[in-house]
């Protein structure tokens, strides 16, 4: 499973694997500010998008897409 949000960059914004793809298009539909929680699932979904550029997190434990 593979999503991309392209946003008028060359790069788009890229998420893969299926709980990637789900907190991607969360963040791109509910702009702002969201909680996650500290399960491993979540971490390592989280962690890739970081990785990617494609999600930013804040010291407070929220995340949101980086546009």
């Amino acid at each position: 499973m593979k999503f991309n949000i392209f946003y008028g960059n060359s790069k788009p914004l890229t998420a893969v694997g299926k709980y990637q793809v789900n907190m991607l298009q969360f963040a791109e539909k509910y702009r702002g500010w969201h909680s996650y929680s500290s399960d491993k699932t979540t971490l390592r979904a989280l962690n890739g998008l970081i990785k990617r550029g494609s999600i930013v997190i804040n010291n407070n434990q929220q995340f949101k897409i980086n546009i």
